[in-house]
């Protein structure tokens, strides 16, 4: 079937796969738009990041670190988009910092476009009614879990986490570590409960053998001193991959240097793939509370 064209399959009354007609009407720029990814890897979706860190790996604990303001839901969201909704992989999410109704309408919101208020409203016009409904029946019809327990310990994650990958979770994400705590004591970690969270978490990612996205809230413009500067020892050490979400809007530096209000940088400071940190553009959408790759 590879000689089939769209032309010739009519006539000769043949079969043709899909990937085949893709290839014959599609502008190849389309197509194969992702780098490959080695097996028992999950691609974030952004064919910016992945580029540079090859998806997440089994077994991988990933910090995300962004500052307030920046758009650390939004990123999740759009994470979670990409991940589940287009990609269908399922996935677990514990969010310490929302319930799960507000979390579902900031998921709603931010796929489809269009406010929680218009829609409950239904001040929809037809065009935009058919698009949410589509939009909502993707999210309901995904593998998305959601346990918003506040004041969560890295314990009882394990344990629910345990639970989510027997119902097939092939990627857990946390929203957030300062919202967590431990009833862990490790050695190194100088009665720094946080420490002790990072370090359940990463043996936690080894041992269901699938990568766990952690995101960290730099509250305080503490500078370290180690070579990632932001993040404490106990984060770098303990993270497989480690990557800063930032928009140089927010501190004004594109009005200076004229850049694009639009973009945000995604400085990929440690991965196996890399040796000096590395850095992605995305486009942010605000009004859509979207990020997106630039092309």
């Amino acid at each position: 079937m590879s000689n089939n064209t769209l032309e010739n399959t009519q006539s000769k009354g043949v079969f043709a796969s899909v990937q085949e007609l893709m290839s014959q009407t599609l502008n190849p720029n389309y197509l194969n738009t992702k780098s490959p990814l080695p097996d028992h890897s999950i691609t974030t979706g952004f064919h910016a990041i992945d580029k540079i860190t090859k998806g997440f790996k089994s077994g991988e604990l990933i910090t995300i670190a962004v500052r307030p303001g920046i758009g650390k839901t939004s990123f999740l969201l759009s994470m979670i988009n990409n991940i589940c909704l287009c990609e269908n992989h399922n996935a677990g999410v514990f969010s310490a910092e929302r319930t799960g109704k507000q979390f579902m309408k900031r998921l709603i919101q931010s796929t489809s476009g269009v406010s929680m208020a218009k829609i409950n409203k239904d001040e929809l016009s037809e065009i935009e009614r058919n698009h949410v409904k589509s939009i909502i029946n993707s999210i309901g019809h995904s593998n998305l879990i959601i346990d918003d327990q506040v004041g969560i310990s890295s314990d009882t994650i394990s344990e629910k986490a345990r639970e989510m990958v027997k119902l097939g979770a092939e990627i857990i994400f946390i929203d957030y570590l300062e919202l967590l705590h431990s009833n862990s004591t490790h050695t190194n970690c100088e009665n720094d409960d946080l420490c002790n969270v990072v370090i359940d978490l990463k043996k936690l990612a080894e041992e269901i053998n699938i990568p766990i996205v952690l995101f960290s809230q730099l509250k305080k413009p503490i500078t370290y001193d180690n070579k990632y500067k932001y993040t404490p020892d106990y984060v770098n050490n303990n993270t497989d991959t480690l990557i800063f979400l930032n928009r140089p809007s927010f501190y004004h530096i594109n009005q200076i240097e004229h850049k694009s209000e639009d973009t945000a940088e995604i400085t990929i400071a440690k991965n196996i793939n890399i040796g000096d940190m590395q850095v992605a553009k995305l486009r942010i959408i605000e009004s859509l509370g979207q990020f997106r790759d630039l092309n």
